[in-house]
């Protein structure tokens, strides 16, 4: 199962400030198909980069099988990949 709570992901530089996603929350059951979908630029790769953990979140909460993991260390993140998540990437990786 999938949780998300408040999700919020900022990106920096020393001059702006970009917000790529703003409090997302959303709940994936186990064996649910769910498609993320949306105009250029709304945030659904860097959502999709956090959710797989390849990214962290800026604030709020992401529970994978009810364990919080948007905070973990990279160790940690590769770990629970490992084990719980697959990718198919959109070109050749």
């Amino acid at each position: 199962m999938i949780e998300i709570k408040g999700l919020n992901k900022v990106f920096r530089t020393e001059e702006v400030e970009t917000a790529a996603i703003n409090n997302i929350s959303l709940q994936v059951e186990k064996g649910e198909f769910v498609a993320i979908m949306g105009p250029s630029g709304c945030g659904k790769s860097t959502l999709l980069n956090i959710l797989g953990m390849l990214d962290s979140p800026t604030s709020g909460k992401y529970y994978l099988d009810g364990v919080e993991v948007g905070h973990m260390k990279e160790s940690e993140r590769t770990e629970t990949r490992k084990g719980k998540l697959g990718f198919v990437f959109q070109s050749f990786n």
